[in-house]
């Protein structure tokens, strides 16, 4: 794919139908809910699951379905299916949906939150190469169903799946209402439907690529006073749902270097091609899929763009905090993978971690904090607020992360000693 100049640009076809929601499982991404919510006996409900395959091999899915034998009272319960156990094949990169029918049947009690468990394992040949962000990305432009059928799939409402749960086992539940209605045939074998397939690839870049010169334009207004607030307020969002509270100098320096990304960086930084950039090819992606989403810059930067501009920004700081205070990241592969486990985290997978936040976001920020120009901010508010903050932590942490904060504490000296050099005023008390 690299004639394309979008490598590695999948699209998100299981973020676009589940409105985000999704079970990182490494290789593979998932969501499930049960439809209709309520049924009745001798009435069926589908178990629909969303598969995703994230690399660029075959890939093996098992899944296993475990129904209640006895209610929370005790009493019998009986849900038909036809085989506890489903077997299926995935091509590369495919996304696809598994409908499960489920019926109750007599002498199951009427009752509300019946568990269904689904157990999910998968394999591939030999390991893959990533073609999707962990996050998801930009909406697909090409799918092989039909707009009712993939209206249908949104209307399920997919459970939501807390990281620190079990990965591999997802719990569904499902009310059986009083009545009944008469018995008859049900064709209880489970389906799947091949939703999105790497051979439409081609067309999806080629639909992104018509888009390069109305992406120009719209990132003309990604600009600071445009993006800067809303991309402060979901950082500080985003970064408190991971349970990862944030100081308002440690949000404001991961905000500009944020702002940077998008706004300047492939105008001051040298090798810099905004073209290759994670989030000009989500921009193009994006506009194939809807053209209007470029009217609103706040949104599209701080909803649409957000995971792909923070890769960005990511893997441009530590090329930034490199040549200021020379210190090793280790290889550009080490960082993308980094990058990504940032990017993933945020999105939910894994356990918090303060270098997420410093190393490099913070540090990034630090270096850029003069650059970024907008009447409303002062440069010395971040940094005063970011010292505050990195004394604060320091008091609280040790071993490796005090390693981290001493990087961060000479890039402070450094970007207080750029401030007093450019002669920019504090402001006034």
């Amino acid at each position: 794919m690299a004639k394309h100049g979008f490598e590695g640009m999948y699209p998100d076809v299981l973020g676009a139908i589940t409105d985000g929601i999704r079970v990182p499982m490494g290789d593979l991404q998932c969501a499930a809910g049960i439809f209709p919510h309520q049924t009745y006996l001798n009435q069926p409900v589908e178990a629909v699951v969303i598969l995703q395959n994230m690399v660029d091999q075959n890939m093996q899915v098992k899944v296993g379905i475990q129904t209640p034998g006895k209610d929370k009272n005790g009493r019998p319960v009986r849900i038909e299916l036809a085989r506890k156990t489903i077997t299926l094949g995935m091509q590369p990169g495919e996304v696809g949906v598994l409908r499960i029918p489920l019926l109750p049947m007599k002498p199951t009690p009427p009752a509300h939150g019946y568990p269904i468990r689904l157990a999910i394992r998968y394999r591939t040949g030999k390991s893959g190469n990533r073609v999707r962000t962990p996050a998801g990305g930009a909406p697909p432009s090409v799918l092989s169903i039909s707009p009712f059928k993939l209206q249908a799939l949104r209307d399920v409402a997919y459970e939501i799946h807390l990281w620190n749960e079990s990965a591999e086992i997802l719990t569904l539940y499902f009310d059986v209402a009083a009545k009944g209605v008469p018995g008859g045939t049900h064709n209880l074998q489970a389906r799947y439907e091949t939703l999105w397939s790497n051979e439409v690839i081609d067309e999806e870049i080629h639909l992104a690529r018509q888009q390069v010169e109305n992406a120009h334009l719209a990132m003309s207004s990604l600009t600071p006073m445009n993006t800067y607030q809303a991309l402060y307020d979901e950082i500080d969002v985003r970064f408190n749902l991971r349970e990862m509270a944030l100081h308002p100098g440690e949000i404001a320096a991961i905000t500009k270097i944020m702002v940077y990304t998008l706004d300047q960086a492939f105008i001051l930084e040298p090798g810099y091609t905004v073209e290759r950039s994670r989030w000009f090819r989500t921009l193009c992606q994006l506009l194939a899929h809807d053209e209007k989403l470029a009217q609103d810059p706040q949104t599209l930067a701080a909803v649409h763009l957000f995971e792909a501009a923070l890769f960005d920004a990511i893997m441009l700081s530590f090329d930034l905090v490199n040549k200021r205070i020379k210190e090793d990241f280790g290889s550009i592969d080490e960082q993308i993978n980094y990058g990504n486990r940032v990017v993933a985290w945020l999105a939910g997978q894994g356990q918090a971690d303060l270098s997420y936040a410093y190393l490099p976001l913070v540090m990034g920020g630090l270096v850029t904090n003069s650059r970024i120009k907008n009447r409303l901010i002062n440069p010395w508010d971040m940094i005063d607020d970011l010292g505050q903050a990195i004394r604060g932590r320091r008091r609280l942490v040790g071993g490796e992360k005090a390693f981290v904060l001493d990087i961060a504490e000479r890039l402070h000296e450094h970007a207080t000693q750029e401030l007093e050099h450019l002669h920019i005023p504090r402001p006034e008390s």
